[in-house]
């Protein structure tokens, strides 16, 4: 399987072995002499997979999302480095570049990367690293990407990205000079809220084996059943992420008109910031939807009255979920319902009924 085939291809085809419809799942904790700690058939698999979709040079599967960050992190990083972080990003990288990084010796600095000038600010001082979400997790800030990595790289530091709202789908930071990708792949690239897994690409091999040396140095590896589960999963990544995309753009369009909805941030409407740059950079607008419930009240009525969408963490899911967030705030993650049932369960639990 090469790139020249298309992205809706390559999902079902890159990394299967051509003999059979399915990849087989290898349980030995030996395979051909190989440790699975190093990796095993159906992991390469599905490694090979998603290193094709997001054009990388090597791809690392791991336990988690986490394992993802924390094991490229720990690769790249040494004591008396600097990082460069968005201020917004998932709740346990904050805590790791808040808590864990500082701890072994890692300065630490989260700005806002929206705001370019306070990355130059940033920059300004030697850094190993930038880290950041194009979309940022919660609150959906969107960061100019191809202008991020471009500085990044003019004052040296590598960039790493977490893709995961986003899949490689509707963007591929390598294609803008990324250095490394990851993504939990629980999300999107499953689909269907049954697997636990990361995934690491790298722009090239030699990267990629230091990512290799730190994953067999902590034992973050993925579940050969899981990774089984994940490469089902990604065979629908496209029709999925398109639906997810339009229920998302609808149901943001809806809130935005319901008067016990104070705002919205989604990518996809116009006057949310950063809609210009992820229409010219992404394919489409991902399927989270942020949003601030007028008041308290009204916030635990709507928490309580969901009954479609699952008042759950997580995302990516086949179904519609949304999370609590402080502040009378929500985060949604769109499903792939029928939309008009999604927005009747919305209407419902917002209005009390």
């Amino acid at each position: 399987m090469t790139q020249r085939h298309g992205f809706v291809t390559n999902t079902i085809h890159a990394g299967g072995s051509g003999t059979t419809p399915a990849v087989p799942i290898h349980l030995g904790a030996t395979t051909n002499a190989r440790y699975m700690r190093s990796g095993n058939p159906t992991l390469d698999a599905f490694e090979e997979n998603v290193k094709t979709l997001d054009g990388g040079g090597a791809a690392i599967s791991t336990s988690c999302g986490m394992a993802a960050v924390s094991q490229t992190l720990l690769a790249l990083l040494s004591p008396g480095d600097r990082i460069v972080c968005h201020n917004t990003v998932y709740h346990w990288t904050t805590y790791m570049m808040q808590n864990t990084l500082p701890k072994w010796g890692v300065d630490v600095d989260m700005v806002d990367l929206t705001d370019l000038d306070q990355m130059t600010t940033a920059l300004s001082k030697p850094a190993a690293v930038v880290y950041f979400e194009p979309v940022a997790n919660p609150k959906l800030e969107v960061i100019d990407s191809a202008r991020a990595i471009q500085m990044a790289h003019e004052a040296g530091a590598k960039v790493v990205i977490d893709n995961t709202y986003l899949s490689p789908y509707l963007f591929k930071p390598l294609e803008h000079g990324a250095d490394i990708v990851l993504h939990s792949a629980t999300k999107y690239l499953c689909g269907h809220g049954d697997s636990l897994a990361g995934i690491v690409v790298t722009r090239d091999e030699a990267l990629g084996q230091q990512i290799v040396t730190m994953r067999n140095t902590m034992g973050g590896i993925l579940s050969p059943v899981n990774a089984y589960l994940l490469i089902r999963g990604i065979k629908t990544l496209s029709m999925r992420m398109d639906r997810h995309c339009a229920n998302a753009q609808a149901v943001a369009e809806y809130l935005l008109d319901h008067p016990n909805v104070a705002t919205v941030a989604y990518p996809g409407l116009p006057a949310s910031q950063g809609h210009e740059i992820a229409k010219a950079q992404w394919r489409g607008f991902g399927g989270m939807v942020f949003f601030k419930i007028a008041d308290a009240t009204l916030h635990k009525q709507f928490l309580d009255g969901v009954r479609l969408c699952r008042p759950w963490v997580s995302l990516g899911d086949a179904g519609s979920l949304v999370s609590d967030r402080s502040e009378n705030q929500v985060r949604m993650s769109v499903g792939l319902e029928d939309i008009e049932d999604i927005l009747a369960d919305l209407e419902q639990a917002l209005d009390g009924a």
